[in-house]
């Protein structure tokens, strides 16, 4: 049998790809109807430069499934049962493929006894209830009317769910093509009394699907009704929402449902301009804020637009004139704190009117709108972004340089400011603000910041760093006098007996050296009394070279020192020094025999580790 030589099946077709598709339930399944005989009346073909596969599969009937291996080494495959046709790689679809398989490599088919026993016990089970649900339909279906109807109540007085659901189906069956019919069955299939959980909320969501095709069907013969009920039904949906939990999100899905109806309601017939309150009054009404108003925008036509352009500029515009007028002078911090907490009516008017002002193009009114607007810093950093956006580089710079005189700590503002300098080319401007930053955090991304900036303003790059140094030693010299900086987190609790002096906490510096390769300086500086953070030493350590591995062992045993007397189990950052230690030292017998006596009450877990040296390392210690 010749193959396709452009396809390589085999990936395709493995086990793996097999499991991936299907799940390992399905795919051991799978595995079974392959070997038991349930595939027939296979027919292979190559369709364009492809490889199908088509055949029956014997389950509760025989299924049609085609399978196909493309050119591009894509599995594609169809079968018409019921879990196939939800979207899923089914079991047949594995059989077939795993004979497909077995075909291309010429092997022969082969039936396991036990699996077609498996599957025929399956398929005959699957057949008895068939056959089971055939005979009480049947049953059913040759009672009276009267005699289903008396069972049926019944069963509804001992299940609520089951009366609402025949309330429903009566109300729907009671609708003719009028705003009272309408409302009333509307009404009558989402009417829902006190508190719903989760699980109460499923079979009200399944109830209250039964409107959308009385509503689609209301929207192909009358628009307008179709709009009022949409209109109605979502005033009865948020009473139900406002007393639900309903954390799966089917409540939620019906609300959705029906706001695409009122939205295709509005397209088909246009609304007047009066019918914006109509749709403020829904909005405000709405507990969950589901609405998308430029959507109903988009929907409603021109009228409505404009109604909208002039309800929120005066809403806003009544809001304004509502609040009380600010105090001249500077404010106290509390009086600021007070004025500047967060406001959802401020916010919800104040952002609907710029998003129209937006919508219409008037670049000049909404930079307007949010300079006398703006109050707090996410707003301050709205307007510079606007005007970048619009390429008014200009005013962007000026309102950034605004808000940092307002929030000169504020990380995002002084971000937009340099942005702003750095682009505009204010290389001075930027470099004071920079020399700020490092100031307040010495870190290694500000001093790197500084000497970068430093460069671009034209200043002398190793004058910089040699005042940036010097301004770090006077700091540190500082910091002795403050007993709070002494607790900060800057490694050997046991160099200050080593030292006798408290020394330096050179940390900063030290960063700033590692970060331009400035190893040695870096070493020299962290020399006792001085102290410095723990994974700077390591680093230091780590960058020594093995000529000087007793140099880099002092280090570490200042970070074993350091970390052993606290430790606990499982010791992994002790073990891991060790285990780094032990290579650079060259007596490492006898510093192994001073730790073995040394922590001989410590009792080590080794979970942590994977290999025979951790091992050999507790014996030898512990």
């Amino acid at each position: 049998m010749s193959i396709h030589p452009q396809t390589d099946w085999r990936t395709v077709l493995s086990d793996s790809t097999l499991l991936a598709l299907a799940g390992n339930a399905v795919f051991r399944r799978g595995q079974t109807y392959a070997c038991s005989g349930a595939i027939s009346a296979a027919e292979l073909s190559y369709p364009d430069a492809s490889i199908t596969l088509k055949a029956q599969v014997r389950g509760t009937r025989a299924y049609t499934v085609e399978l196909s291996v493309a050119a591009d080494e894509q599995l594609e495959g169809d079968c018409d049962c019921p879990h196939a046709e939800d979207g899923n790689f089914c079991k047949h679809q594995v059989a077939v493929a795993m004979q497909l398989r077995q075909l291309l490599e010429g092997a022969e088919l082969t039936i396991d006894p036990e699996a077609q026993k498996k599957v025929a016990a399956a398929s005959k089970r699957a057949q008895t209830q068939a056959s089971k649900r055939d005979a009480l339909l049947k049953f059913l279906q040759e009672q009276t009317a009267q005699t289903l109807a008396e069972r049926l109540w019944q069963i509804a007085e001992h299940d609520r769910y089951i009366m609402a659901d025949l309330k429903a189906w009566f109300a729907l069956s009671d609708v003719r093509q009028d705003g009272k019919s309408l409302k009333t069955a509307l009404s009558n299939i989402l009417k829902s009394q006190g508190f719903l959980d989760w699980y109460a909320c499923t079979a009200y969501a399944r109830r209250a699907e039964q409107i959308l095709p009385l509503l689609e069907k209301t929207l192909q013969n009358e628009p307008l009704l179709a709009r009022t009920g949409c209109e109605h039904a979502l005033r009865c949906l948020y009473r139900v929402a406002e007393h639900a939990d309903d954390s799966n999100g089917e409540i939620g899905g019906v609300l959705g449902a029906v706001m695409d109806l009122l939205l295709r309601s509005l397209e088909a017939v246009p609304p007047t301009a009066a019918w914006i309150e109509n749709w403020f009054a829904l909005m405000d009404a709405d507990p969950w804020g589901l609405w998308n108003e430029a959507a109903v925008l988009e929907a409603a036509g021109p009228a409505l637009v404009h109604a909208y352009s002039e309800k929120v500029a005066q809403d806003w515009q009544k809001w304004q004139v509502s609040q009380p007028k600010q105090e001249t002078g500077k404010a106290t911090a509390s009086r600021e704190a007070a004025y500047f907490s967060y406001d959802y009516v401020r916010s919800t008017l104040r952002r609907r009117y710029m998003q129209d002002l937006q919508r219409q193009g008037d670049v000049l009114a909404v930079i307007a709108l949010m300079q006398d607007s703006a109050r707090e810093n996410h707003e301050h950093l709205e307007l510079i972004k606007y005007c970048e956006d619009q390429n008014k580089m200009r005013e962007a710079l000026q309102f950034a340089q605004q808000a940092y005189t307002r929030y000169p700590d504020h990380f995002a503002v002084v971000d937009a400011l340099l942005r702003c300098y750095d682009r505009d080319g204010w290389d001075n401007e930027a470099y004071a603000i920079r020399r700020k930053q490092l100031e307040k955090s010495p870190t290694v991304a500000n001093y790197q910041a500084v000497l970068k900036n430093a460069k671009t303003a034209g200043l002398d790059v190793a004058l910089v760093r040699e005042g940036l140094f010097f301004w770090q030693i006077q700091e540190e010299q500082q910091a002795l006098k403050k007993p709070a900086y002494q607790q900060r987190l800057a490694l050997p609790n046991s160099d200050n007996k080593r030292g006798g002096n408290a020394g330096l906490v050179v940390s900063a510096r030290v960063g700033w050296l590692l970060a331009e390769n400035r190893v040695e300086e870096a070493l020299a500086l962290v020399q006792i009394p001085n102290r410095c953070a723990p994974e700077l030493l390591h680093a230091i350590a780590s960058r020594l070279p093995s000529s000087e591995n007793q140099r880099a062992v002092v280090l570490l045993l200042r970070l074993f020192e350091h970390a052993m007397p606290g430790a606990s189990t499982p010791y992994t950052q002790a073990l891991d020094l060790i285990r780094e230690i032990l290579p650079r030292m060259p007596d490492s017998a006898q510093w192994l025999s001073q730790l073995r006596m040394q922590y001989k009450a410590k009792e080590i877990s080794l979970k942590a580790w994977r290999n025979c040296d951790a091992v050999q390392l507790r014996e030898l210690i512990f």
